[in-house]
């Protein structure tokens, strides 16, 4: 089953209700007040059935100027426009504002239905026609059909039928794989069922029992029944008008211009990139800086306009903009959208979302923000995420933002991935980071590493918690990048410390003196080695380099480091070491005044040497006894004193 929208546009008292009702038996203005004034409000719907195969929703909009934005409203999702004009008036101001919205919102599929046949001869009828022709010219209706019709007798409704099946035959289906989508346009309570909502289904099904998400608020809720087009479903289909039936929800907490959406799909943006187009008969600029009132489907939101490297779009000029809404919208890149002033209420141009969920441009991401490819779908893609920056963007976040069916969206990340223009840096979140940012982080890791190189030549590397500090993005990235670099052979992981593959502590020759100065000093110190203090004192050595010698030493494994301030020659520590441990295997533990007859040294140096014994983890303190790490719970060694 194809499943159509068809809209009405026109100018008001043209007829579009009656030919709505004489095409489906449908009156659609269901107000009081419509009935009263004889004029439509609100949206109305309708159905038909063209034939086993097609079924057309049909969305009826106001027509007059002070209900315009209901015509926006309604005029979102529509796969067909009608645009309807009376005979015997032919071309009024709301149908030229109502075709330059349709333009506007990429309508590529319609006719024209010329009205109150009934009301006129034929050469009249010719005559406004005609009319109706030059009007449309240069826009999608151009060349299409025209019927004209009497709503009140009846005559050309079964040629309006035919026409409009051939325009469904022509009308691509919405992938039913995409992610649902339903802007909301009516909210109202049913007695013993609760609330209930209506919108044109945009994308993706939704199903009895399916728990959904109320967008921009969050407030979650479930799906009780489902009703489209006076029919029970147990589920509904992209272009379709649907009638949900929601749980544990009160009508207060949603209202047009909300979004039904399965939980987590989407996320609502106040920032929207945009291709934006200035009408060409508007009688105000589209100028930066300048507010508007946005209409994106069924919501309505002000919103300020921001022109990149120009202060006016000129009349029917058009380019990349950014809207920055006052309140929180639920968009996808490829989604339409119109714009129009907050004072007089009047149509000023419109265009497509490039990126639903945008960072606020500044100067220095202008240019950037002009080049950016993003004509087709892989340049949408890689635009979306070039936007995100360092932080990058999720596969999920992409299938809601890019407005892409899933496979297809796979294809376009495949296709971006093995052109090295993406990098998939967390696997756990499938999170993607634009070729451009990760070169950029790779560029701070490499530069920061050889600074710290330079300013510590004397350093075999530096720490990666220090590293990491100084590099921007998540840990995940930072891993990514580090990786990448270590299987490339590029960086060099030690451990605790990275290091660049080409660096080599290379010493001068006064550095040389001091560094075999200094191990001497300390080798001839054995069991009492001179503090750091007193040692500087000799070498007469400046505080900076003398901690870079004695690092030095200790990676090269001459020295090791007992206190910041006591540094033993390795070959003297393992001599203390193995008397320790020959003692306490022999005698159980050793106490502080035992250790003492083994290094003959004084506390000033026993206790460093047993604390630091404990924090390597070759012994371990039970009272005031030293054991072997692991004799205590074992039992070896014998007793302890």
């Amino acid at each position: 089953m194809k499943r159509i929208i068809l809209g009405t546009a026109g100018h008001i008292d043209h007829g579009k209700t009656q030919l709505v009702k004489a095409l489906t038996g449908i009156d659609t203005d269901r107000l009081k007040e419509e009935k009263k004034r004889g004029i439509s409000i609100e949206l109305g719907f309708a159905h038909i059935e063209l034939g086993p195969e097609i079924r057309m929703g049909i969305v009826d909009v106001p027509g007059h100027e002070k209900f315009v934005r209901q015509m926006v409203a309604g005029s979102g999702g529509v796969d067909i426009a009608a645009l309807v004009i009376a005979l015997d008036e032919g071309v009024m101001p709301q149908t030229i504002e109502h075709l330059d919205i349709l333009n506007l919102l990429g309508i590529r599929l319609g006719l024209l239905v010329l009205t109150k046949k009934d009301l006129v001869d034929e050469e009249f009828a010719m005559l406004a026609e005609e009319d109706a022709r030059d009007a449309v010219k240069g826009t999608f209706l151009e060349d299409a059909p025209a019927v004209r019709v009497s709503s009140k007798t009846g005559e050309g409704i079964d040629e309006l039928k035919e026409v409009l099946r051939t325009l469904a035959e022509q009308v691509t289906e919405r992938p039913v794989h995409g992610l649902l989508r339903l802007p909301v346009d009516r909210v109202f309570t049913i007695k013993g069922h609760g609330t209930v909502v209506t919108g044109t289904l945009i994308s993706g099904t939704v199903s009895t029992g399916d728990e959904v998400e109320i967008l921009p608020s969050g407030v979650r809720s479930s799906v009780r029944s489902l009703e489209s087009h006076n029919r029970t479903e147990d589920k509904a289909y992209p272009g379709e008008r649907v009638a949900i039936n929601l749980r544990g929800i009160e009508q207060s907490q949603i209202s047009r211009g909300d979004v039904v959406t399965h939980t987590g799909a989407f996320k609502p943006s106040y920032i929207l990139d945009v291709k934006l187009k200035a009408l060409a008969g508007a009688p105000i600029s589209l100028s930066h800086g300048r507010k508007v009132r946005l209409h994106h489907y069924t919501s309505e939101v002000e919103a300020v306009v921001a022109l990149p490297e120009m202060d006016v779009l000129e009349a029917g000029t058009e380019s990349p903009a950014q809207l920055r809404a006052t309140a929180p919208l639920t968009p996808a890149a490829g989604d339409r959208f119109v714009v129009r002033a907050l004072s007089p209420s009047i149509t000023l141009g419109g265009g497509v979302i490039l990126n639903p969920k945008a960072a606020k441009l500044k100067a220095r991401t202008v240019k950037a923000f002009l080049e950016t490819e993003r004509e087709d779908e892989i340049g949408v893609v890689a635009a979306l995420i070039r936007s995100c920056g360092i932080a990058g963007l999720s596969r999920n976040e992409l299938l809601g933002s890019s407005g892409l069916p899933a496979k297809k969206l796979d294809k376009n990340l495949d296709a971006l991935k093995t052109a090295g223009r993406i990098i998939k840096f967390d696997p756990t979140e499938n999170r993607l980071i634009h070729g451009d940012f990760y070169e950029l982080v790779k560029t701070k890791f490499l530069n920061r590493l050889k600074a710290f190189h330079i300013e510590q030549p004397l350093k075999h590397g530096m720490s990666k918690q220090e590293l990491r500090s100084n590099v921007p993005g998540s840990d995940k990235l930072f891993k990514k990048i580090f990786e990448t670099l270590v299987s490339k052979g590029e960086v060099m992981d030690q451990g605790d410390v990275v290091r660049l593959a080409g660096h080599e502590v290379v010493l001068k020759v006064d550095e040389q003196v001091i560094r075999d100065k200094t191990l001497k000093i300390i080798k001839d110190g054995a069991n009492t080695p001179p503090l750091l203090k007193e040692i500087m004192a000799e070498v007469q050595a400046d505080p900076k380099r003398m901690k870079s010698l004695l690092s030095l030493l200790e990676k090269e494994g001459r020295i090791a480091r007992v206190r910041e301030d006591l540094y033993y020659a390795t070959e003297i520590l393992e001599d203390i070491k193995t008397r320790l441990a020959v003692f306490i295997k022999r005698e159980g533990g050793v106490s502080p005044s035992q250790f003492a007859e083994i290094t003959k040294a004084s506390r000033k140096y026993n206790i460093p040497l047993l604390e630091y014994f404990d924090r390597t983890r070759f012994t371990m303190r039970i009272g005031d006894q030293r054991v072997l790490r692991g004799s205590a719970a074992s039992g070896e060694g014998g007793k302890v004193i």
